[in-house]
């Protein structure tokens, strides 16, 4: 295990951020060494990845955790894929497509790293990670054991799963590799794209390439401009609750979601009130889409939450709806 005091948090924002120790788990022998650090240091404990989906604080006082496991193995024997941690997430999506793993196509060019996958069950154009997981590996950080969770004990939902928040470090993550082939492109964005360029979509490499290219307009390479993706969830809500005084329901995203609620586009309520968003020093808008919230490197976890709360101010005085912020914010 190694071992950092005062230690630099990487995150995808470009807040400067440190913590009063770091801890990084280079295999499963560093549990006795961890559990032995944590039962003599009563400190909080946070467990980051690559730092693609959280609002930092300046200083955590406190442990923060990094598990750097990056094994990948293939056990076809049992129809899994074996990942580690750390293993970066596009590089499996590229994997699997090299691969013919049919599955996580259309969760391509997604920042971060595999072991957070499952925390926010992330997705994009109509897919969740939930779907290609079998089970996920933990070591529990307060009974200090390992345990093996099922995709059902996960309790995975949009955008979230019991793994939020939780004390349990996610050192592997087993996924199902024997999915039936059924490319997912009724997406509307994808059915726009394949139609306005009349191509075809026959296979895993064509879904993800034209979700690439979908991709690279709408949302900042994080490696480049500071950004967490997506700010805000697409909120739940009953049909009847939202206020279309201001703008009409055809002027609105809505998808179906069940018997009772619809699901709304949270971009598209948002570029319809931007205009009365004031000017913030460090936080603005992406210009090419207004769910993303960028930084100039210079913002503080105050500016960048400051800004969020009065675009879910305008949105919920406008709409009477509530967003819910997206990203993991740590105190």
């Amino acid at each position: 295990m190694i071992f950092e005091k005062n230690s630099s948090i990487n995150n995808s924002l470009g807040i400067s951020s440190k913590c009063k120790y770091l801890l990084t788990l280079e295999s499963e022998n560093d549990f006795d060494e961890l559990k032995d650090f944590l039962s003599n240091n009563n400190e909080k404990i946070y467990i980051v990845g690559e730092g693609t989906n959280l609002v930092l604080p300046n200083y955590y006082d406190g442990i923060i955790i990094r598990a750097n496991f990056d094994t990948l193995i293939e056990d076809k024997a049992n129809n899994l894929l074996r990942v580690g941690a750390a293993y970066n997430w596009n590089d499996l999506v590229n994997f699997c497509i090299k691969k013919n793993i049919n599955g996580f196509e259309n969760l391509i060019d997604i920042p971060g790293s595999v072991g957070a996958s499952p925390i926010q069950n992330i997705g994009a154009y109509g897919a969740e990670v939930s779907s290609l997981i079998d089970s996920i590996d933990c070591y529990c950080l307060t009974e200090f054991k390992k345990i093996n969770l099922t995709n059902s004990e996960c309790d995975f939902v949009y955008r979230n799963s019991s793994l939020k928040n939780s004390k349990r470090l996610i050192y592997n993550i087993n996924f199902l590799i024997n999915k039936e082939s059924n490319l997912s492109i009724n997406y509307q964005t994808i059915r726009d794209y394949i139609k306005e360029n009349n191509i075809n979509a026959n296979t895993t490499r064509d879904v993800a390439n034209i979700i690439s290219k979908i991709r690279s307009k709408a949302l900042p390479n994080p490696n480049i401009i500071n950004n967490v993706g997506s700010f805000f969830k697409n909120p739940i809500v009953g049909i009847d609750s939202i206020n279309f005084t201001s703008y009409s329901k055809e002027e609105l995203i809505i998808w179906n979601y069940d018997q009772d609620h619809v699901k709304v586009g949270a971009a598209r309520l948002i570029e319809l009130i931007k205009n009365k968003i004031s000017t913030h020093k460090n936080v603005s808008l992406f210009e090419n889409h207004s769910l993303v919230l960028i930084t100039n490197g210079q913002a503080t976890q105050e500016d960048v939450l400051n800004y969020a709360s009065e675009i879910q101010d305008l949105v919920y005085k406008t709409f009477n709806i509530k967003l819910e912020i997206e990203p993991n914010i740590i105190f």
